[in-house]
């Protein structure tokens, strides 16, 4: 968990140092090629969201409860965006024996550093990194087969992402800051959408999107959010 957390940071440091985004995606070519090979069944994984709120001096302090709230949100909303979308049966994850777990875990932090290549290389954005557009070769490896054989899903989906929420004495700071003609950052948030194939691990299509008004602790914020990733999925609906 430690782990997702520093990668979750990194990406929301990216995101925070530019304008607000609009949903991105990355796609693997023969993903986006062979629409009859979407998967018709996929696991939800469970969602990791970090969740901080800002302090007048613009430190961030990790928020529990903020982060169960947030968590809840993105099931509830990643589950009805697939049921309207109907681009596969979203189905949640099993029960899992510790050894399982551990498993599970260590493929969501492998999962979430593949996110930060992805994002930073894997759009082909970069002249010097345009051929990794196509040269989509991401995978986490055939480790979370045991979810294929215990839930019969052909992908597993993966939400991750971040938020750091102002605190009112930072809202009031941001204020004071206009009036003297220092603009101070407010919140951001970051969330990312990926699949996963769970026979061979490659990553099939991931989607990113940030937000300076989101508010993870709000459904209805969430559930704007998710439609936006899902929007980004390839194929007709």
């Amino acid at each position: 968990m430690r782990q997702i957390i520093g990668a979750a940071l990194l990406l929301a440091a990216s995101v925070m140092a530019m304008p607000a985004l609009a949903a991105m995606s990355a796609i693997n070519p023969a993903f986006s090629q062979n629409l009859e090979a979407r998967p018709k069944k996929v696991v939800l994984l469970p969602p990791q969201v970090f969740v901080f709120e800002l302090s007048a001096g613009g430190v961030p302090t990790r928020m529990a409860d903020w982060e169960a709230t947030a968590r809840g949100n993105l099931i509830t909303a990643t589950t009805r965006q697939a049921q309207d979308s109907r681009l596969f049966e979203l189905v949640p994850a099993p029960p899992l024996a510790p050894a399982d777990l551990d498993q599970l875990d260590a493929h969501i932090g492998l999962y979430d550093r593949v996110a930060q290549s992805v994002f930073v290389y894997g759009r082909g954005e970069q002249d010097a990194w345009a051929h990794k557009k196509y040269e989509f070769d991401y995978t986490v490896g055939p480790g979370l087969g045991f979810l294929r054989e215990q839930t019969g899903a052909d992908a597993a989906l993966i939400v991750l992402g971040s938020d750091f929420i102002s605190s009112s004495e930072r809202k009031a700071a941001f204020v004071v800051g206009l009036l003297l003609g220092v603009a101070l950052p407010l919140g951001q948030s970051f969330i990312t959408a990926g699949l996963v194939d769970l026979k061979t691990g490659d990553v099939q299509w991931m989607s990113f999107d940030s937000s300076a008004s989101l508010d993870t602790r709000k459904p209805a914020d969430v559930d704007e959010i998710m439609r936006a990733l899902y929007q980004t999925y390839p194929g007709p609906r």
